[in-house]
């Protein structure tokens, strides 16, 4: 099945299911990726690793005046955008009885700004230009911890929940408008990537979880289980204790 989109834009890009993402893409004959990234080193590594017409911008989306800039460059570049990965996020896992602790309350405040208010943010921002493409879509990367939570990551699994409806909303608000943008949830198990590094088993390849996503889309998906996590859905209905009890201690 091929890919309707032609101008992909990723956040957290450099690293992970982002770079792995950005690969299968342009193996799948998306012709222009941009990858976005607070490291600009790692940006130029990725750049390297995939192709010299990759477009990298250093980025961190919980500025506003980066998340403004990156998608200026974008228009200017290539004139419009088709499809929206809103990938990049951060886990920090902190003890909440610790109280309310300089890290802890700057934890807090990271992880709600990057893997939620920047998607949203980014999104609001970027739907003119995907409007005009005529057949565009945004995805945002989730986790099979917003249906079932673990308990030493509560602000993390928390935004994940919340990115989950907001895209379910925004789809509502899509169709109904008769706008020609698909508004896809990536449900992920534990990917093998930087964030999860020395946390949980079982995990499964960037590569992996990338290829998933992209037989997603190109089979038009507005839900996209990946993994272990195709069980969630059916084990939250019949027997939600099941998952919540397999994913409390991560």
């Amino acid at each position: 099945m091929s890919l309707p989109y032609d101008r992909a834009l990723i956040t957290g890009g450099s690293t992970g299911v982002g770079l792995a993402l950005a690969a299968e893409l342009l193996r799948r004959g998306c012709k222009r990726v941009a990858l976005c990234g607070r490291d600009p080193h790692r940006l130029a590594r990725a750049r390297h690793a995939l192709s010299a017409d990759v477009l990298t911008v250093p980025c961190d989306i919980t500025e506003p005046d980066d998340r403004s800039h990156l998608l200026t460059v974008v228009e200017k570049e290539w004139g419009g955008l088709d499809l929206l990965v809103n990938n990049a996020a951060v886990q920090i896992e902190t003890d909440h009885l610790a109280g309310a602790t300089p890290a802890v309350l700057r934890s807090v405040s990271d992880e709600i700004e990057t893997n939620l208010t920047a998607p949203v943010l980014l999104t609001l921002r970027a739907l003119p230009a995907l409007r005009a493409s005529g057949h565009a879509a945004v995805v945002n990367i989730g986790s099979g911890l917003a249906l079932a939570p673990k308990r030493t990551a509560p602000v993390y699994c928390a935004t994940k929940s919340a990115l989950s409806t907001y895209t379910r909303a925004l789809r509502y608000q899509l169709q109904d408008s008769g706008a020609r943008i698909q508004a896809v949830e990536v449900v992920l198990p534990l990917v093998d990537t930087d964030m999860t590094r020395g946390r949980g088993s079982g995990k499964i390849s960037p590569e992996r979880a990338a290829e998933a996503i992209v037989n997603g889309l190109a089979g038009n998906r507005s839900e996209i289980y990946v993994g272990k996590a195709r069980l969630l859905p059916l084990l939250m209905r019949v027997a939600p204790s099941i998952p919540r009890r397999m994913l409390r201690a991560g």
